[in-house]
């Protein structure tokens, strides 16, 4: 008798703590679509973040692209930012393309050596100016050779990415203050294509 009953236990907490069919849900920038819309987004052109828990699933479907402004008084400091980040080299009269690195990896060597990229960014130096940044906790040094900078406090990432759980983020910013950021695009020469005017 003693083994039925907790048997008959076991079983009816197996049934009442198993996780049934969790229901999902799908919001394209902070409004619930359908999942016929979001089957209908081009893969390459968003950024999904899943959220799960015990009973459901969120999708949370963001552009990979945004444009933006930045008012007078941000814009003044994310230039301030990058000026004390890059230094002398920043030009702020520019556009500024900025390759933002969470992790120490292979991707921040290989952007850096990407000859077809940086031949482009030096033909059209009176136009575009580009830069590596990694983030204090990614233990790379600073090399301005290769264009690899260190924001000792993660404040771009901070301003700009705090949404994203990609590993490499990009902005490109321009000198009247609009500000093209994207999410989770691995190759910087996209960023490039996507940001020529």
């Amino acid at each position: 008798m003693k083994n039925a009953l907790t048997a008959f236990i076991f079983f009816i907490s197996i049934v009442s703590f198993s996780q049934s069919n969790k229901h999902t849900f799908y919001y394209f920038q902070n409004q619930e679509i359908t999942k016929s819309e979001f089957e209908t987004f081009n893969p390459n052109k968003i950024y999904v973040k899943t959220i799960e828990n015990d009973t459901a699933i969120v999708e949370l479907v963001n552009l990979r692209k945004t444009i933006g402004k930045l008012d007078s008084i941000s814009f003044r400091q994310v230039k301030m930012l990058l000026s004390n980040i890059i230094g002398d080299e920043f030009n702020p009269h520019i556009n500024t393309l900025v390759h933002l690195y969470r992790k120490n990896n292979e991707n921040i060597y290989a952007d850096s050596h990407y000859r077809k990229y940086w031949k482009w960014i030096k033909s059209h130096s009176k136009k575009y100016q580009a830069y590596l940044i990694t983030n204090n906790e990614s233990h790379r040094v600073e090399d301005k050779k290769e264009h690899n900078f260190i924001d000792a406090y993660n404040v771009l990432d901070k301003l700009f990415f705090q949404a994203s759980d990609a590993q490499l983020n990009h902005f490109l910013l321009k000198p009247n203050g609009e500000i093209y950021t994207y999410f989770g695009m691995d190759d910087i020469l996209d960023i490039l294509d996507w940001s020529v005017d």
